[in-house]
């Protein structure tokens, strides 16, 4: 039939088949170098501006991508015109996406835009991973149905959702490196000083209403479990029984007597007052708050350099983005100056979260040493 010429062309077929191992090779090649995380040597003499590459790389593929979730979801199937767009995203897309990850260094756009870069690209290679899956079952179920004729079997909806979902998720990653590429370097730096100090914020917040007493009766509560205590007066008997359970009229605490004729002395049956604590026991509810309220002081002022570091130092620095020339790139060490500020916000965060750690830990020779390196750094 007509229907099936079209849907079934032999050549149509096997091209499109081809392209999309094309594809998928190119993606799970990017993938491994993204994951690798191994330093780039960059091939080009005069590279052009990642930024402006990155955004009419990405430009490009979300319109592409647009036709292809079109023509997988629109009858009738047309492995022609789906080769063609699978054929752009790999000479175009991909080749100029690599050549972005491969200039845009740490040395020429610093460590933040690059570690950026690098996230969203394999957060878009992982989606585009899925869609040429998507792409290469639908192909499979056109030949199908074009084999069985007319007659052959409807597509299924749970596929053409997954398709749809599949296509959001491109779209999403797309518009975030959209985004990156607009706001340069200076924009990216903002935007992660400010992720930092917000994070800060939040720890600083959970440590005022964390309470240490309140863990204490918790603690409590799970120490009185009320099976382990049902169990030991099935071993012991119940305590209290003074008819069972006494030596010379004193109670023994449910300790059954000798039967060997030996008599227990009271001082025998008494519980020791003297018993030393574990060694892994927390130490006193009240240095706890002791530790808590210096922790607090150091947080909160160190939450105050923030403002000051993005309006005096980030803001300040040259604001390259996708429609500057590279000769507006600064110097190296200006780069490494700034990568290194960023780094120093960057250990705050994560600082924050080892000192809050340890405050939950009760452990304050950790917490004081995590105050003093943080001290150190500021």
């Amino acid at each position: 039939s007509k229907t099936c010429k079209t849907m079934s062309s032999p050549s149509s077929s096997t091209v499109l088949s081809t392209h999309l191992e094309t594809l998928k090779g190119l993606l799970n090649s990017f993938s491994d170098q993204l994951s690798s995380c191994a330093p780039i040597k960059t091939s080009t003499s005069n590279p052009p501006n990642a930024l402006a590459l990155l955004h009419d790389s990405i430009s490009i593929l979300r319109a592409q991508v647009t036709k292809l979730s079109l023509l997988l979801l629109n009858k009738p199937f047309t492995p022609s015109a789906i080769a063609s767009i699978l054929t752009s995203i790999s000479g175009e897309c991909l080749s100029g996406l690599m050549t972005v990850y491969e200039i845009c260094s740490p040395d020429t756009y610093g460590k933040v835009m690059q570690t950026e870069v690098r996230n969203q690209l394999r957060d878009l290679v992982s989606a585009m991973g899925q869609l040429a899956d998507h792409t290469a079952s639908m192909a499979h179920f056109a030949n199908m149905n074009a084999q069985e004729g007319p007659e052959g079997s409807e597509d299924p909806i749970g596929r053409r959702e997954e398709i749809l979902q599949v296509t959001g998720q491109v779209w999403s990653a797309c518009d975030r490196m959209l985004a990156t590429a607009s706001l340069g370097i200076v924009g990216v730096a903002m935007n992660k000083a400010k992720e930092w100090d917000a994070l800060i914020k939040d720890a600083i917040e959970e440590l005022e209403e964390w309470d240490p007493d309140a863990d204490d009766d918790f603690d409590m509560d799970l120490d009185s479990d009320p099976e382990e205590k049902s169990s030991e007066e099935r071993v012991s008997g119940p305590v209290g029984n003074d008819k069972q359970h006494q030596v010379n009229g004193t109670p023994t605490m449910g300790i059954q007597q000798p039967t060997n004729g030996t008599v227990l002395d009271k001082d025998d049956t008494k519980l020791s007052s003297t018993t030393q604590p574990h060694s892994s026991d927390p130490p006193p509810t009240t240095n706890i708050h002791s530790t808590k309220s210096k922790a607090l002081k150091l947080l909160k002022l160190i939450k105050m350099l923030f403002p000051a570091l993005r309006k005096r130092r980030i803001s300040i620095y040259p604001p390259f983005t996708r429609l500057d020339t590279t000769s507006s790139l600064p110097p190296v060490h200006r780069i490494e100056q700034f990568s290194d500020m960023l780094a120093f916000c960057e250990d705050f965060s994560t600082a924050t979260d080892d000192l809050a750690g340890a405050l939950y830990d009760r452990t304050p020779d950790l917490v004081q040493a995590k105050m003093e390196l943080m001290i150190a750094m500021a």
